[in-house]
């Protein structure tokens, strides 16, 4: 409708599109929709009252989708045509199973790496938001046409893991289990903190792993492996996969890193510090550091994860120059923009980066070497064993793999419902309420949707309401293309948890005034179970590009 809107008012006052700003009043008898005529002053026409009037006299609704135009000072709002309105909504919705999107990909390829953790611990649920983010962004292509590619970066060659590698040595692993690597890891990073010779045991390991000490390199696979798998396995129960899984240390070995040097040389942009370190030039780049440079080696000339980071991120553009994608926390970007700059200066352009901020419980931020986290696997047993007291107090009890389904749904609703750009702070029982902005609530409007609809209800092709909340719903659900669209520019999930919680409270307004079951219009009757079958389809498409599955009951 929006679209409509905007071309009839085109055909009236000649200006740019993009400033016919299309509003939501915020009052009911305001209308529908407003255009604040103020944007739409050009050389011919500069006051907004005679704008407004203009439009509305040659304003050609020769399609009847407005019942009524109104002039509010400099405003000019429309009143939808709702018999018509609710007719085409709905029909659209049924008969499109993927409605929401307008197949912007196209079917063009994207690729998007998110999460890659450092393969040294368990994911803590600060690093859950990266996956959460990327996953999201992902469904949300693939929802609107493109062919996603997920890939994840292993790295399997830093000092991290060569400290883990000797901790291992001197301490073993305490049950030989993923679990128990975390412990070892905290406290070999806690031994070297004061003792030196740690770290240069560490460093002489990984130039061992450069030179091709078959030996080292196993030990360094073989711990990698059982982390990644075990990353893997945690990740698979909040239902997030991927599709590439790429190796760091496949760089080292074929030479990549010594074809990058040997081009930034080129360039005169690289150079080497008193301490025999290889360094790019990055003055000009207009990077927040205290020194404009990015240092690739260390004294012995061995590799830095910089320089390997931007040896993948070269094999990412070659894989999609166009639609590339990277999810990092806030505390990156200053380093992403570095890597830019040294693409940059190698000719590339750099994968488009989407940051996010911090978790915090307990207003605490999370730190893997220095023991002060809270394990993925943790918080989502805590949220089970809240939502298994929940359903004791409600004298329920909750089948295991529905438990699965809502346990995920509490955690990715909630982190996903926090602008990207802005802290999470988590409240475990927030998190797991029925009410309020929670994942508990969308699911069980879902299902108290799905309560009316297993019913079997008579239906008919016309379609009429008679209560405000039906029409105020069916405009809602006009919107959904709209916040997909919008999606696609901000990368923003926050947007879309709103959208789906104020459905969600439309129709709780909506059970609470309209009567279904008792209702003798036969044609009244029918539409609302087509509504019903609308918001179901819609919140489902929502929950499905957040990454939650739905439950038909509880």
């Amino acid at each position: 409708m929006k679209k409509y809107i905007k071309k009839k008012i085109l055909e009236i006052i000649d200006i740019d599109e993009n400033k016919i700003k299309i509003e939501i009043p915020p009052k009911d008898e305001m209308g529908d929709y407003s255009i604040q005529c103020s944007n739409l002053r050009n050389e011919k026409y500069s006051n907004p009252i005679e704008i407004a009037n203009m439009i509305k006299e040659n304003f050609n609704d020769n399609e009847n989708n407005f019942k009524d135009i109104k002039i509010i000072g400099p405003y000019v709002n429309f009143y939808l045509n709702y018999d018509k309105f609710n007719k085409i909504i709905i029909n659209e919705i049924e008969t499109n199973d993927n409605y929401g999107s307008l197949n912007q990909g196209n079917n063009e390829s994207l690729l998007i790496e998110h999460t890659s953790i450092n393969p040294n611990a368990e994911p803590h649920i600060g690093r859950c938001r990266n996956s959460l983010i990327g996953d999201f962004m992902s469904n949300l292509y693939a929802f609107t046409g493109y062919k996603v590619e997920r890939h994840y970066f292993i790295n399997d060659i830093g000092k991290k893991i060569a400290l883990l590698v000797i901790g291992i040595e001197n301490y073993g692993l305490k049950d030989d289990s993923f679990s128990s690597i975390l412990d070892t890891y905290v406290k070999i990073s806690n031994e070297a903190k004061i003792d030196e010779t740690i770290d240069e045991k560490a460093f002489d390991y990984l130039k061992e792993v450069e030179n091709g000490n078959t030996l080292m390199i196993n030990k360094f696979k073989e711990i990698t492996d059982k982390c990644v798998e075990g990353q893997l396995k945690i990740f698979n129960e909040l239902n997030i996969n991927f599709d590439i899984f790429t190796h760091e240390s496949d760089f080292v070995y074929n030479n990549c890193l010594e074809d990058i040097l040997n081009k930034l040389e080129k360039t005169d942009r690289l150079h080497e510090d008193e301490l025999g370190r290889l360094y790019v030039d990055l003055e000009g780049y207009n990077i927040p550091t205290k020194e404009p440079v990015l240092v690739l080696t260390r004294s012995n000339k061995t590799s830095l994860y910089p320089i390997r980071d931007i040896a993948y991120t070269i094999h990412k553009i070659n894989l999609n120059p166009k639609n590339n994608f990277i999810v990092l926390g806030e505390d990156q970007e200053v380093y992403m923009k570095q890597i830019s700059a040294v693409l940059d200066i190698l000719g590339y352009k750099a994968p488009e980066l989407i940051c996010y901020s911090y978790v915090l419980l307990d207003g605490d931020k999370m730190s893997t070497s220095a023991g002060t986290v809270v394990l993925v696997t943790d918080f989502m047993k805590a949220v089970r064993e809240t939502l298994i007291n929940e359903f004791k107090n409600r004298n329920s009890e909750i089948e295991e793999d529905k438990l699965n389904i809502l346990v995920n749904a509490c955690i990715k609703f909630t982190m996903l419902n926090v602008s990207k750009n802005k802290i999470v702070n988590f409240n475990l029982q927030n998190v797991t309420s029925f009410t309020g902005e929670s994942g508990m609530y969308i699911l069980y409007s879902l299902v108290r949707i799905n309560s009316i609809l297993n019913n079997k209800y008579e239906l008919v092709d016309d379609i009429k309401f008679n209560n405000d909340i039906e029409n105020k719903i069916v405009k809602e659900l006009s919107e959904f293309p709209e916040v997909i669209n919008e999606l696609l520019k901000s990368n923003e999930p926050a947007r879309l948890t709103k959208y789906i919680f104020n459905l969600s409270g439309l129709f709780s307004k909506f059970y609470e005034q309209v009567n279904i079951s008792n209702e003798e219009d036969i044609v009244l009757k029918s539409s609302r179970i087509r509504l019903l079958k609308s918001i179901s389809k819609v919140i489902t498409n929502a929950l499905n590009i957040l990454g939650i599955d739905t439950i038909e009951q509880l």
